[in-house]
């Protein structure tokens, strides 16, 4: 004899049930069921289109039967969505680009070339982007089934600051009084030196840096000036701001990065100096790798920092 929807519907859904409950839904869903084949039957319809319509009504029996066990169907449930969420962010924004950086680190002290070192360096980024996705959300399902409580507790403290309190003058004169130091440490080293070598005050940085190598250093210290104050008066972050500081900060990589890798940075007594204290071409390589890459890792903190205060204030 061929079953009828309802059976059919009927088995499908108590199926996925544990066995001490499939008798109490079986009966739960049959009344229901039939109130609503009844229902629809006073209304005209035919019965086999009433069955129909009622069981369409109910939906997949997958998703019936979910809530009847209570069991989600979502691979991480509202309870821990947002603790993965934030996680996951904080893991996203660290672990790719510290495994990019360390990768790009090893290959250029390895003296490869620099297709290599950029291919290399994002291979392992998108290998480490996959796995933070994958073990990141692995952990929280297993969580989400398991049952596990979350201990930590939502308190005012986690309250971000008010967009018109994320800057403002107090930060444009600390900013400026850095920029002024640096200005100034830089025009002391060429007329006075800041190194004392063989009786007399040597500049450390290299006198080749003279005049335009440190005329574009002036006039990225002089942008950013500006923007600082204009900041300051803003009050919040824009996007037309996130696009300036992004602009000033590839612009001040580019420089140091072209400076410290074309050898211009010191003045050949201070590199002298070096050498005959043992610090070899090496060593010195080393060096000026990780002084690059902390360049960079600032300037990026610093534009990501200026898009999160964009996307707050939005």
């Amino acid at each position: 004899m061929t079953a009828t929807l309802t059976e059919r519907y009927v088995h499908d859904t108590i199926r996925r049930l544990p066995p001490d409950a499939r008798d109490d839904v079986r009966r739960e869903l049959e009344a229901s069921i039939a109130d609503a084949v009844e229902a629809r039957g006073n209304e005209g319809v035919s019965l086999a289109e009433a069955e129909r319509l009622a069981l369409e009504d109910l939906g997949d029996p997958a998703v019936l039967a979910s809530g009847f066990a209570d069991r989600p169907l979502a691979l991480i449930g509202p309870r821990f969505f947002l603790l993965w969420w934030r996680i996951l962010k904080v893991l996203l924004w660290s672990v790719p680009p510290v495994a990019g950086a360390g990768v790009a680190i090893g290959h250029a002290i390895a003296e490869e070339p620099v297709g290599t070192i950029i291919a290399g360096s994002i291979v392992v980024m998108i290998s480490a982007i996959m796995h933070v996705f994958f073990w990141t959300t692995i952990v929280f399902a297993v969580l989400d089934r398991s049952g596990a409580r979350i201990a930590a507790r939502w308190t005012v403290d986690r309250l971000p600051e008010a967009p018109e309190r994320q800057g403002g003058v107090a930060d444009a004169i600390a900013s400026g009084v850095v920029l002024m130091l640096v200005v100034t440490a830089v025009l002391w080293d060429y007329a006075r030196g800041f190194a004392f070598l063989n009786g007399s005050w040597t500049s450390v940085l290299s006198a080749e840096l003279w005049p335009w190598w440190i005329a574009g250093l002036f006039l990225v210290v002089l942008a950013e000036a500006v923007f600082v104050v204009v900041r300051a008066r803003r009050g919040v972050w824009t996007v037309g701001l996130a696009v300036i500081r992004t602009a000033i900060a590839i612009v001040f990589v580019s420089w140091a990065a072209s400076v410290i890798g074309r050898g211009l940075l010191l003045a050949t007594e201070i590199v002298a100096a070096f050498q005959a204290v043992g610090v070899g071409a090496d060593v010195m390589r080393i060096l000026a790798i990780l002084l690059i890459v902390g360049i960079a890792v600032t300037a990026v903190a610093a534009v990501v920092q200026a898009w999160r205060g964009v996307r707050r204030a939005g």
